[in-house]
Parts: C-alpha cells; sequence; structure tokens
C-alpha cells in the first residue's frame, strides 16, 4: 500500500495540468486567472480522496481550467491565508472556485462534485 504521501506525490506527476500550492505568495496567481479551482485536500481523510475523484474527473473533463491543490496539511499557512483571504472558513475537503480573484463559490465534503465545478466554471464563462 502506497504511502499518503507517495499517493500525492503520484497525483501530481500522473495528472501534470493540477499544480501544487506551496506558499501564500502563489495565490496572487490563482487570483489573476480567468477561472481557477483551488482544492483544498488533506491525505488521510478518506471523504478527501473521494473529492479527489471527482475533482480529478471534472479537470479531465476541462483541462483548460486550472486545477490548483493545496494540501492542508503540509501548507497549513496557505490553507489559513487563503481563508483570511476569502472570508471562507476552512474545511477539508473543499473547493473554491474563482474567476479573476472574485470567489464564485465554494462546496465541502460531499458537496464537492465534477457536477459543481462543471456547473460554476461554465456559468463564469460569461
Amino acid at each position: 500500500m502506497l504511502s499518503n504521501t507517495r499517493m500525492l506525490s503520484t497525483l501530481l506527476r500522473s495528472d501534470s495540468a493540477v499544480q501544487e500550492l506551496k506558499a501564500a505568495a502563489e495565490l496572487d496567481s490563482v487570483f489573476q486567472q480567468d477561472v481557477a479551482v483551488v482544492f483544498k485536500h488533506s491525505t488521510t481523510c478518506p471523504v478527501s480522496w473521494m473529492a479527489h475523484h471527482q475533482v480529478t474527473d471534472f479537470q479531465s473533463s476541462r483541462p483548460e481550467v486550472p486545477v490548483y491543490l493545496l494540501s492542508v496539511k503540509k501548507h497549513r499557512e496557505v490553507s489559513n491565508e487563503l481563508a483570511r483571504r476569502t472570508g471562507v472558513t476552512h474545511q477539508s475537503p473543499q473547493v473554491l472556485i474563482f474567476r479573476r480573484g472574485s470567489l464564485l463559490g465554494s462546496a465541502s465534503h460531499g458537496e464537492v462534485t465534477s457536477g459543481l465545478l462543471e456547473r460554476l466554471t461554465r456559468t463564469s464563462a460569461a
């Protein structure tokens, strides 16, 4: 069985379109994207791995939308800064969808679905 760290490394290598957020300064580039998804993930949480599956399904169908992975255990300070900037209380798993720095929506736990991500990112295309 793979360790949680090895599973996360495999995820990032196998899906080159997913970028890992490692520093609070990187949030500025996320906020400059036309549309972007931030996925807050905990490698030790089974619900987070189910949400991860939904996010990767979405990313496969919409590769043009940047998806950023934020490992909350490894980069808690980035997660805290994201919560501070958006006013959205930290949860994990959680997705936040942005358009040019404005928060379009967020969801956590079982609400994280590829369908929700699809709707929010399509709505934002206007």
